[in-house]
This record gives structure tokens, C-alpha cells and sequence, in this order.
């Protein structure tokens, strides 16, 4: 049966070749969008296992550029039982750099399509030197210390037009790209000429776009008052105990919102669920076209072998054997179709991954290949169960008659 099935594919290869594009596209865009959705899950994921603290913030900010709050906060933090360090930080958008704002350097990536000029808008930092040298987890000072070069801030930097960034931003703020930024050239932001003193590189593309000063120097830079704080670094005396200081952050201070990176994970992982429904959505609508593909290659591979049918039956064959036939077609084509649509998205992320950066991996693992088969072969059996119905059920001297016309 499966021979003679194959066989048939093979009598009708153009027909046979349309069908495997027809439902592969699909399968590719089913695997392209789950491998993109992971290679999400894995940086985000990344980038919160280098920062262990808890983030404070105020009530309802979705990040610390939009956040506000004032340095009265801190000392209240500072005294609650069981916080260790408690590190104030102000965070905007950069202003123009070299010349440059926000607009020209979006045109500019529109213009010369780049990827890090229309996504990744350098931010500031302004750091707390004294307060963040206390810090056992800062990010910044790890991983200039581990990839980077230069050396970071410290307390004979406070007050002064000094600062550390990431060897893309080094890349992407320079005249020249081929000659990037390096430890010892001057940044021009606004109108303040800072030094660089020091260059990191986290591998991540939500932490390279910082640039870190002190504080003082933030603060006169982006016109903030002196009291303002936008975020609080908070580390407690014990790992385990960071549930329990963000409740006690909030308990005692109402108005902020203090953030674990684990509840910062779980709600991306919540958000990343809500994608992967509309993800499965648009698969099952990319499958209907596939299956609509397949009803209309079998419809019309059985109308042509109705002959062919009718003689099988006077021959003994069952209206089960004529169904098992075709649906074997059928499932043959969604298993080609999978394979194919497997292999191309494999070679796709490959290649994907040649061009992007900022610590995201595309990959099709063998669960996904494995969905994605699965996915091939049912959508080809479903798509096949109506012609195989009706070449089943035809009396065999009416299917040889009609086939003779």
C-alpha cells in the first residue's frame, strides 16, 4: 500500500511539487515564529539572570526612564530590616549625542539600515558612585571587568564629565564605525565634552545601549533636579530574601514598586504567553491554507483516477483500501511538506543568525522540528480525508464510467 501510494506521488511530480510548496510555506512560518519567540525567551532571560537585585521603582512605571521619584526614598529604604545596599540611579533617553538627537539618529538608521541606530537608543545613567561601589551584583562594573576595557567609575570621578560605555555604543556613536570609540576619546553629549574612561559589553542588546556617569553630572545634563531619583538598585543581606524586602519596600513606602528579577521574569513569561496564542492563531490560519492545498491536489488526482479506482475494486479492493490509499497520499505530502519546511527553517535561522546581534539566537530545537512534522502530517491527513471519502464510496462500474469520459 505504501509503495503503491509513493509510486502515484512520483506519476504526478509537478502536481506533487506545488502541493510540498504550498503547505512547506506554512510550516516554515510556523517554525521561523516559535524560533524567533525563543530566541526572545532566551535573551530576556539572559538579561535578567546578570541583574540579581531588586529594581525600585515608581508606582506603575514601566522602566526606570519613565520613572520619578525623590532621594527621601532612598533613606527610607535603607533602613528596612534586611536590605544590605540601597543604590540611586537616574535614567532618560541620551540627548543629542555628537550632534546628533533622537530624530536624525533615527533617520539616519532609516537611511543606512541599521538595525542599532532604529532600535537601540543610547540611554543615560546616572549612578550614585559611593552607593553603587557598595554593590556586590552591579552589572556594569562585571562586565567591563570580565569583556570589557578601561576601568570603571569610581569616587575620584564624581562631579566630573566622565563616563563608561558599551563597545556598540563605541561602534555606533563613532564618525566612522570601522573606527569605533575607545578608552581616552571624548563623547560630545549636548553640550558637555565627557571622557571616556571605560568600555563594557554585556552581550545584551537591553544593557548595551547605556551610557553610565555619575550622578551629579546626569542630573545637570538631562536639566533633572537635584533631588530626583529614577530608580533604587536593592540588594538584601541574603539572595533568598529578596520576596520579602520588595514587600516590605512597598509596605513602607506606597507610591513605588519594588521588583524582583524573578516577578520581572514571570510577567515577560506571561507576556510571551499571550504572544505565543496569537503565534498559534496565525499558524492554524497559515494550516488552513495548507489543508485547502492539499483537498485541491487530491480532489483533483482522484477525479483523474476514477479508472483507476473502479478497476481496483472489481479487483477486490475494499472502499477501506481505496481510503487507505489516498490517505496515505496525502499523509506522504504533509511529511515531505514538513520535512522540507523543517530543513528550510533550519538554514534560515542559520543564516539569520550571521546578522543579529544583541544576544538573540534563532534555532529550531528537535521539539519544535518535531511539531513541526507532526503539524505536516495531520494537516496532510485532514486534507486528504475528503478525497480519499469520496473515491471511497463510488460504486466501481459508475467510477470506471465516469473515468472513461
Amino acid at each position: 500500500m505504501g509503495v503503491f501510494a509513493w509510486r502515484n506521488l512520483l506519476t504526478r511530480p509537478m502536481r506533487t511539487i506545488l502541493a510540498l510548496i504550498g503547505l512547506s510555506i506554512p510550516i516554515l512560518g510556523v517554525l521561523g515564529l516559535f524560533s524567533l519567540s525563543d530566541g526572545l525567551r532566551n535573551m530576556v532571560g539572559d538579561t535578567l539572570s546578570q541583574i540579581e537585585g531588586v529594581i525600585v521603582l515608581s508606582e506603575n512605571s514601566p522602566s526606570p526612564v519613565a520613572s520619578s521619584m525623590t532621594t527621601d526614598v532612598v533613606d527610607k529604604i535603607r533602613a528596612i530590616p534586611g536590605v544590605r545596599s540601597a543604590a540611586p540611579e537616574v535614567w532618560r533617553l541620551a540627548p543629542d549625542i555628537e550632534g546628533r538627537g533622537m530624530t536624525s539618529r533615527l533617520i539616519g538608521g532609516v537611511m543606512t539600515k541599521s538595525w542599532d541606530s532604529l532600535l537601540d537608543q543610547p540611554v543615560v545613567s546616572g549612578q550614585d558612585i559611593p552607593a553603587h561601589a557598595n554593590l556586590r551584583s552591579a552589572v556594569y562594573p562585571r562586565a567591563l571587568k570580565t569583556r570589557g576595557e578601561g576601568r570603571f567609575l569610581d569616587e575620584g570621578d564624581v562631579g566630573k564629565p566622565r563616563i563608561v560605555i558599551s563597545r556598540k555604543l563605541a561602534k555606533q556613536l563613532a564618525a566612522d564605525p570601522s573606527k569605533p570609540k575607545k578608552v581616552g576619546d571624548k563623547l560630545k553629549i549636548s553640550n558637555t565634552d565627557f571622557d571616556i574612561i571605560g568600555i563594557y559589553d554585556t552581550g545584551s542588546m537591553l544593557l548595551d545601549v547605556v551610557i553610565v556617569m555619575d550622578i551629579h553630572m546626569a542630573r545637570s545634563l538631562l536639566k533633572m533636579p537635584a533631588d530626583s531619583v529614577s530608580s533604587i538598585y536593592v540588594e538584601a543581606d541574603t539572595p533568598p530574601g529578596y520576596q520579602a524586602v520588595c514587600e516590605a519596600i512597598e509596605k513602607a513606602e506606597p507610591g513605588v514598586s519594588a521588583r524582583s528579577m524573578n516577578e520581572v521574569q514571570a510577567n515577560f513569561g506571561m507576556l510571551m504567553g499571550e504572544v505565543d496564542k496569537v503565534l498559534m492563531l496565525v499558524v492554524s490560519l497559515a494550516l488552513a491554507v495548507g489543508i485547502v492545498g492539499i483537498v485541491n491536489t487530491m480532489l483533483m488526482s482522484t477525479t483523474e483516477r476514477f479508472v483507476e479506482f473502479g478497476v481496483l475494486r472489481t479487483n477486490g479492493w475494499s472502499q477501506g483500501d481505496v481510503l487507505r490509499l489516498v490517505t496515505t497520499e496525502s499523509a506522504y505530502l504533509g511529511l515531505l511538506a514538513g520535512a522540507t519546511g523543517c530543513v528550510l527553517a533550519w538554514l534560515g535561522t542559520a543564516v539569520a543568525n550571521q546578522f543579529i546581534g544583541g544576544g538573540i539566537r534563532l534555532g529550531v530545537t528537535p521539539g519544535s522540528l518535531a511539531l513541526g512534522l507532526g503539524l505536516s502530517v495531520a494537516t496532510g491527513v485532514l486534507g486528504g480525508l475528503y478525497p480519499a471519502w469520496k473515491a471511497a464510496r463510488m460504486v466501481p462500474m459508475e467510477a470506471i464510467r465516469l473515468g472513461s469520459h
